[in-house]
């Protein structure tokens, strides 16, 4: 029987020396959400992934106290600054993972059973750069926004990547779909279609905003369970109309 393919999770915080962009997710990763601070509330949902051995935290920049502050057991990773791509691949060279799941550090409500699909499609998919979720049109922008998910790369794409940091988009909030749109070379990209009750206009759980924090104490403290999955986080929204209003306004 093969080895059992490595994958490790990788949690980005961005660039702590760069004031434009604490708006995105650095700015969010040293406050509380349901009595948590939300890089260890994402840590420990992705540590529930059955398909993720290993979840890092990595940045530029960053605060000592940030990365000591309870994280049991996550590997952390502290660098001076250089593009994501590269902070990426820093995980992947202290690991022997074959795949790495990246995740902005503003996904509060990051679901491992979606996360654990797209990374047994990667597997299982030969010849195979890049998986992620994409509306039934295509859409894969989309899943920006809906931040239950992140991305899979193979880090033998990352590495090629890397020798082209330069030429990428230098803001932290990128993806790596976007980076594989531009990059110089050939690269197989597989989307494969998001569940049919998430591919909405109107469904938002990543924070961007103040507006996006205000949404996540919300759900926070109205769902039963600090580890709910996607469903029930769907159905609050879908019954809440201004809820529901407010996200699709902020999508669009």
């Amino acid at each position: 029987m093969p080895a059992r393919t490595h994958s490790i999770a990788v949690i980005d915080l961005g660039d702590f020396s760069r004031p434009e962009v604490q708006k995105t997710a650095t700015r969010f990763a040293q406050r509380k959400l349901g009595g948590q601070p939300l890089i260890i509330r994402m840590a420990r949902r992705l540590s529930e992934c059955a398909l993720i051995d290993e979840v890092f935290i990595v940045g530029s920049n960053v605060p000592t106290e940030l990365l000591t502050s309870g994280i049991a057991g996550i590997n952390s990773i502290n660098l001076p600054t250089m593009h994501v791509c590269e902070r990426l691949c820093a995980a992947a060279d202290a690991s022997d993972a074959e795949w790495i799941v990246f995740m902005p550090a503003n996904r509060p409500f990051v679901d491992a059973t979606l996360v654990d699909q797209l990374l047994a499609r990667a597997i299982r998919t030969h010849e195979c750069d890049y998986v992620g979720y994409a509306s039934d049109q295509g859409n894969w922008r989309r899943m920006d926004h809906l931040g239950l998910a992140g991305e899979v790369c193979h880090v033998d794409t990352l590495r090629r990547l890397r020798r082209n940091a330069d030429r990428l988009p230098a803001a932290d909030g990128g993806c790596i779909a976007s980076w594989l749109e531009n990059a110089p070379g050939a690269y197989h990209l597989k989307f494969i279609p998001v569940p049919t009750a998430l591919d909405r206009a109107d469904l938002r759980f990543a924070i961007e905003d103040e507006s996006d924090w205000d949404d996540a104490e919300l759900l926070c403290e109205t769902v039963s369970d600090q580890d709910s999955q996607w469903q029930e986080l769907t159905q609050l929204v879908i019954s809440n109309e201004n809820l529901r209003v407010s996200m699709a306004t902020r999508n669009a």
